[in-house]
């Protein structure tokens, strides 16, 4: 028997973004055996909710669960807390999937047992020829990177790979391994829970993977940069950048980028101030760095307990991360 699913969207007033209907034809219909789906709403103030209970009146495998608070994180891990399957599967509601995915990663899990993270290749859902994500990294220094973004298709990721991480966006993770790391850090917000968990479960000895024949299309930042959440989502990212090089980087790697890092955020700080003047934008780094002193006890506990689950210094995973270095500036710059 087909192990069961279960597919879980993160939800954020996807009536009014006309994103959550589309997203749910697909998911519903996901021409695999044996599966259920929640829906986390996280305190939309839209229509979403009524639309949902109204759509699964007479769906037994289909549920909406209502987070009490706008928290991705911790509505992510509120779906996992309510999941029943062996596998969750979690999806923005600005994605479908192309049939087959979930045979495909099923399958690709069935023969790995060291295999806790895995994504298919994300395509542009309007120009399906043009990547969207092969799959997530970052620099030394912090930044992010989506690997292939914006490059047209020409099977150049069309490999099995090892990736440093797993998009957000769409992603499956082996359920008891997402359990003995205690799931999602509920602290994060928005922003880098999918690389920390990523890190970790790299440095647990499990592995990170890309299959590409299981497909999805994704209307990138239709959610999380519409303008009513664009500063919290900013925010949320800065403090979590920091949190995350703070929580899984070896000791020696730390006292290297995180000074420079720091250094970075002060200098656009004043960018934005002196020359953007968007006062702003230009707090969002200037709180984010106190969120973290204030917070550094509890984020060097988090540190140390998943040392103590066996987890290893980061060591091979280094070359999974970007080279490009000097990106972070250009990146942040351009943000």
């Amino acid at each position: 028997m087909s192990p069961l699913i279960s597919i879980i969207i993160s939800n954020l007033n996807g009536m009014s973004l006309n994103l959550l209907p589309e997203c749910l034809d697909s998911l519903t219909n996901p021409g695999y055996p044996n599966w259920e789906l929640l829906v986390i709403d996280n305190n939309s103030n839209d229509n979403s909710v009524d639309y949902l209970i109204k759509r699964f009146s007479n769906s037994k495998n289909c549920r909406v669960i209502q987070n009490p608070i706008n928290m991705y994180s911790q509505g992510l891990n509120l779906g996992a807390k309510n999941a029943n399957g062996k596998y969750l599967a979690y999806f923005n509601n600005d994605v479908a999937i192309k049939k087959g995915y979930f045979q495909e990663l099923v399958s690709q899990f069935k023969k790995d047992n060291k295999l806790a993270m895995a994504q298919g290749k994300i395509v542009n859902y309007y120009h399906r020829n043009v990547i969207d994500s092969a799959g997530e990294t970052m620099d030394q220094f912090g930044n992010p990177i989506t690997i292939g973004a914006g490059e047209k298709d020409l099977g150049q990721y069309d490999k099995v790979e090892q990736i440093l991480s797993a998009s957000g966006s769409a992603c499956i993770i082996k359920k008891s391994i997402f359990k003995k790391q205690g799931g999602y850090d509920s602290d994060y917000g928005i922003g880098y829970e999918d690389m920390d968990l990523a890190l970790q479960t790299r440095r647990l000895g499990y592995s990170v993977k890309r299959f590409p024949k299981a497909i999805v299309y994704h209307k990138r930042a239709s959610t999380d940069l519409a303008e009513f959440i664009k500063i919290k989502v900013k925010w949320h990212f800065n403090k979590n950048r920091l949190t995350t090089m703070v929580k899984n980087y070896p000791w020696n790697l730390l006292f290297i980028t995180l000074p420079v890092t720091l250094l970075l955020y002060l200098g656009i700080t004043l960018y934005e101030w002196l020359v953007r003047r968007r006062w702003q934008i230009g707090w969002v780094r200037i709180t984010s760095i106190f969120w973290v002193l204030l917070n550094l006890p509890q984020i060097l506990l988090k540190r140390y307990k998943i040392n103590k689950l066996g987890a290893k210094p980061l060591g091979p995973e280094l070359s999974l991360f970007s080279p490009k270095s000097l990106r972070a500036l250009n990146s942040d710059f351009a943000k």
